[in-house]
């Protein structure tokens, strides 16, 4: 697997920035937040990136897959500070986009993602409209 840009992520201002609260219940023996709940945290981000780019619901019989997840972890994230999780799009292809992920904590970067995203209807993977393609231009990394 191909390392993530962390230079490109480190300096980039992300469109999206949500606070999101650790729970005891993430940590492991080590008393961090575990690798696995950190996916939970990134998938959250995600999940809320998309709801204000008006992708729930609203894209007329399409849906939208997760097909790549990739998942640098660059340092220890605690409980119980939340964390500061910034979305924005990296990439615009034909049927999918990529959501690139930086978790902060305390002024810190411990997480750094990209999500690979493919729009799809019952055939399988959709081309973006123009329209789409527009709304994901104005959410890309700057």
């Amino acid at each position: 697997m191909a390392r993530l840009d962390r230079t490109m992520m480190d300096a980039a201002t992300f469109p999206s920035v949500e606070i999101i609260p650790t729970r005891y219940a993430d940590l492991d023996e080590q008393r961090h937040v575990n690798n696995a709940a950190v996916v939970v945290l990134l998938q959250e981000g995600r999940v809320r990136f998309n709801q204000n780019m008006g992708l729930r619901g609203g894209l007329g019989g399409l849906r939208l897959m997760v097909v790549a997840l990739g998942v640098e972890y660059a340092a220890e994230l605690h409980h119980p500070e939340p964390v500061e999780l910034h979305s924005g799009i990296a990439r615009i292809g034909r049927t999918s986009f990529t959501i690139a992920q930086r978790i902060r904590q305390h002024g810190r970067t411990g997480v750094y993602a990209e999500s690979v995203m493919v729009l799809a209807d019952a055939n399988g993977p959709a081309e973006i409209s123009d329209h789409l393609r527009g709304a994901f231009e104005r959410l890309t990394l700057r």
